[in-house]
């Protein structure tokens, strides 16, 4: 019942993680989702160029990616003029209520944990993308 179902023009979200099957995941989920154009990134250095040369409508980051950290990437996105309204949401496995407090701190919109809910995300890309 999402309206990015029946959305248009496609909005870009940019995903950075790591795991193939969660980006199988995700690919799957965004297909559903026709207003969206899902852009992947595997690290977050290679997904920090993708945001700056994309201007996504929003970023979805894994926290635990190899080299640089979720946490580290969020807050080159918000330091700079470029990127910092972007919204980003964290995705983890850890779901410890400091988790949550450090990700709010880093700058993140919003913190879902995995596996991810896909009623949760929706609603949330939902908000965003509006």
């Amino acid at each position: 019942d999402s309206p990015l179902v029946a959305s248009t023009p496609r909005r870009k979200v940019v995903y950075v993680e790591d795991n193939p099957s969660n980006i199988a995941f995700m690919r799957e989920l965004m297909e559903d989702l026709h207003g969206i154009e899902l852009i992947t990134a595997p690290t977050a250095e290679i997904g920090l160029d993708v945001i700056r040369a994309h201007k996504p409508a929003v970023v979805i980051m894994d926290i635990n990616l190899p080299g640089m950290s979720g946490f580290d990437a969020v807050k080159l996105l918000k330091s700079s003029a470029e990127t910092a309204a972007i919204p980003v949401i964290a995705l983890s496995a850890a779901a410890l209520a400091r988790d949550t407090t450090r990700a709010r701190e880093a700058g993140f919109h919003r913190y879902l944990t995995k596996p991810v809910k896909v009623d949760e995300l929706t609603e949330v890309l939902t908000q965003l993308l509006a």
